[in-house]
């Protein structure tokens, strides 16, 4: 399979920007502090520029030599912070449900087949890091194929997690759409 120039330009971009401190974050974020610590590296690369090749006699050897190695080391400490980065952040996230995933799941729940968004959100309400947003949708999936008890008890964990204040207003209305549910079930079995 070959990988177009399309796909491959992106990826070595963001490999780029690991050697620059801060501009990774920057990027993909708009952190301010990111951009100020990207701002005073590139200051510090042109006046390294300036000081070694335009007008040498602005600063003696061992200013140069230090503005290198602090540079240098800059970098170094980029690629470190940068590669610990993403790999707590891949790790972190081998429990949260892709944008992609959930947008499927949506598309069988709005479809009425339950089943088959069920068999896709299960993975990731299963394991020890619960994701907020699979959960909500599994929770509504229980409670539209009559499974009260257990949409109520998927609710009632996401309740203990910290995330869960994030999403406080979905979980209640939720709640609240499980006790219609079964009022009305009760009265149209009376």
């Amino acid at each position: 399979m070959e990988i177009s120039e399309e796909k491959w330009v992106p990826r070595a971009l963001r490999w780029a920007m690991i050697f620059w401190p801060g501009l990774a974050v920057a990027w993909e974020s708009g952190s301010f502090r990111a951009l100020g610590i990207t701002l005073v590296f590139a200051l510090a690369v042109q006046t390294a520029w300036v000081g070694t090749f335009v007008w040498p006699a602005l600063f003696r050897d061992w200013e140069t030599s230090l503005l290198w190695w602090s540079i240098a080391l800059a970098v170094l400490g980029s690629v470190i912070y940068q590669t610990c980065c993403i790999a707590w952040a891949s790790q972190s996230d081998a429990g949260r449900c892709s944008n992609l995933a959930l947008q499927e799941a949506q598309a069988y729940y709005l479809q009425g087949s339950f089943f088959e968004a069920e068999q896709l959100l299960t993975p990731y309400v299963s394991q020890g890091e619960w994701d907020v947003e699979a959960a909500l949708w599994l929770a509504s999936i229980y409670r539209r194929t009559g499974r009260f008890e257990a949409a109520t008890m998927v609710l009632q964990t996401i309740e203990t997690l910290e995330r869960a204040s994030l999403w406080a207003a979905e979980i209640s209305q939720e709640h609240r759409k499980i006790r219609e549910s079964r009022r009305n079930k009760r009265i149209e079995s009376i």
